[in-house]
């Protein structure tokens, strides 16, 4: 009998067989009692009715649904509304019935992902805008330095991040750079609290590196997981001594091309990053940096350093070193980032950005040097997060 629900052709035979053995039962019948003749209008009757009784069986048990299911099919195919059928039958129609309604939902769920996408996607532009409105436009003037800064996030939102600030006695320009760990929305957000807290601090006055990232820490640890934190390097230039000063909280390495020896120095930056004890104070410590004239500082994030090829093989540090020493000769810092850049595209090629890049270039120019606008970029990675480029490059 399963057999026979399952299947239209079944049901088909059944009553096919049925018909027949009705018939075959009723002639031995009627020849067993006496009677080998019947008349021609009750056999037609007869047979009309039993055909009429097959008829009304298969309108309702599979003309019906069909229509049912036909009917919701066409609704859904022109853009109208539909609703799903309960199957009735485990035939054909019954697996139809079935189909249509797990398509539909299917859809359904689609459609909302869709929108839940786009909402999204919405959203994420928004914290991609207000994010870039927290990473500087415009720079103060560093009289002595000729200074160019460059990022681009790997996702919308980005972990990494840089500015300049003036203390509040205009006497001395801070100059830090920041990786959070990651990329994506979390890390922009600890980027923003961070960006926000230096700048406050300046304004209140803190006129040392040292204090910039112990207060900053201090206002960060309690508000982030533990398992988020940021690497950052405070440069400090006194402007009237044409000194530089740097503090470490856990970043990488701060390069610095000698032109009297054309040779680059690779300083450790120290320290511990941001958010990862409640108290810096007596890891940070703020030291001196010495700079002649057409000295080159480079400060970098490592997007940069980690940054793979088509083999597998990164960037690292010692690339970018030897790409410093064979740069940092150039009269502009213009030419020394060009070059650097031009070092870092031909490196990775056809590379799939996976990571956040920003790199600070600063050229000592000397005290009498017509102090210039810094020259900034602030840019993101396009194809949803993943920038590939023939010629890899910041816009």
């Amino acid at each position: 009998m399963r057999f026979i629900r399952k299947s239209i052709i079944g049901k088909a035979i059944f009553f096919l067989i049925v018909l027949l053995g009705g018939i075959v039962g009723g002639s031995v019948y009627l020849r067993n009692n006496g009677m080998t003749e019947l008349p021609s209008d009750w056999v037609l009757y007869g047979m009309i009715g039993v055909l009429l009784l097959i008829f009304m069986v298969f309108v309702w048990d599979i003309f019906i649904p069909i229509s049912k299911v036909t009917k919701q099919v066409t609704s859904l195919l022109t853009g109208k509304e539909y609703k799903r059928i309960t199957p009735t039958t485990i035939d054909e129609v019954g697996v139809f019935t079935h189909f249509f309604n797990e398509i539909t939902q299917d859809l359904e769920k689609i459609s909302y992902d869709v929108k839940e996408r786009r909402r999204m996607s919405s959203e994420l532009d928004i914290a991609s805008n207000i994010q870039r409105d927290v990473l500087p436009k415009e720079a103060p003037e560093a009289p002595g330095l000729d200074v160019m800064a460059k990022t681009r996030s790997a996702a919308e939102v980005g972990g990494d991040t840089f500015d300049f600030l003036t203390s509040a006695d205009g006497s001395q320009v801070f100059i830090y750079i920041g990786d959070v760990t990651g990329h994506g929305v979390p890390s922009g957000l600890i980027m923003m609290m961070v960006d926000t807290i230096v700048e406050a601090m300046v304004y209140q006055g803190v006129a040392s590196g040292q204090k910039l990232v112990t207060h900053t820490n201090f206002l960060l640890h309690p508000r982030i997981a533990s398992r988020l934190f940021m690497t950052s390097v405070m440069l400090r230039w006194d402007k009237s001594n044409q000194q530089m000063y740097y503090t470490g909280a856990g970043h990488e390495h701060i390069l610095i091309y000698r032109k009297k020896t054309e040779e680059v120095e690779s300083i450790a930056s120290g320290g511990i990053a941001l958010g990862m004890i409640p108290d810096v104070s007596k890891i940070a410590q703020e030291k001196p940096v010495s700079l002649e004239i057409g000295d080159c500082l480079v400060l970098y994030t490592d997007g940069i350093t980690e940054a793979k090829n088509h083999t597998g093989e990164m960037y690292e540090l010692e690339r970018l070193k030897k790409a410093l020493k064979k740069n940092g000769y150039k009269p502009s810092v213009d030419a020394v980032f060009d070059g650097l850049t031009k070092d870092f595209s031909d490196f990775v090629e056809e590379y799939v950005q996976i990571d956040d890049i920003t790199m600070i270039v600063i050229k000592y120019m000397g005290k009498d040097f017509a102090s210039q606008k810094v020259k900034l970029t602030v840019s993101k990675a396009d194809e949803e997060g993943a920038a590939k480029s023939k010629k890899w490059d910041w816009s």
